[in-house]
């Protein structure tokens, strides 16, 4: 039987998917935090999906794709990203390794996110929003804006660590170079959205993958 649990977000374009293999933690800080990063940012709060016991989230896909047909080698490298993005944010002290030291929240864990095919290269960032069912975030006169990444660390610049990286953030960085036409980019309102999007390839089958976490910043 599968270890994976796919659910639709009430009344959002998105569904999410959930580890409950016996080895998810189902009541780590980790948890609560990915939680309210999906809570807040898709405005699901009570939503029975989320309330359940079905397990800890690890990602998020657009509705209109089948998680039941997303490989489960792509499965497997969305939850270790998420897992990854989360133990080196909390070895810097920081709540999202996305949005980093410029946030002042420590509350919002980040995600991965599966696109699957398209055109979501660096350029693409309101198509991006838009398949995440986000795009009302542009409706306020925000702009997309480019995220530099660190020479030294190969994090975003948003994040400052030490130049000898812990091993959480070696792995982070292994996991991140198996992307291609890598990019990050955020959304700054009154809370700021990030989204780290490449290409993904493994055992034939390819997509766009990243993360997607959020910040608050005065």
């Amino acid at each position: 039987m599968s270890a994976t649990t796919m659910a639709k977000l009430q009344g959002r374009s998105i569904q999410v998917l959930f580890d409950r293999s016996p080895s998810a933690n189902r009541d780590s800080a980790e948890r609560t935090a990915i939680r309210a990063t999906i809570i807040t940012l898709f405005d699901s709060d009570g939503d029975q999906t989320l309330e359940a016991d079905v397990g800890t989230p690890f990602a998020v896909l657009p509705s209109d794709l089948d998680g039941n047909c997303v490989p489960q080698s792509v499965q497997d490298y969305l939850k270790e990203l998420t897992i990854s993005a989360n133990a080196s944010a909390a070895s810097l002290a920081c709540g999202s390794i996305l949005a980093g030291h410029a946030s002042e929240a420590d509350e919002f864990g980040d995600i991965a996110l599966w696109l699957g095919n398209g055109e979501y290269s660096q350029g693409h960032e309101r198509d991006v929003l838009t398949r995440l069912d986000t795009g009302h975030l542009l409706q306020q006169g925000a702009n997309p804006q480019k995220v530099e990444v660190s020479q030294s660390t190969g994090l975003p610049i948003t994040v400052h660590g030490p130049s000898t990286p812990s091993s959480d953030v070696s792995r982070l960085r292994e996991l991140l170079q198996r992307l291609s036409a890598c990019h990050i980019f955020c959304v700054h309102g009154d809370l700021s959205v990030y989204v780290l999007l490449g290409r993904y390839e493994s055992e034939g089958h390819s997509g766009w993958a990243g993360l997607l976490g959020l910040g608050v910043e005065s």
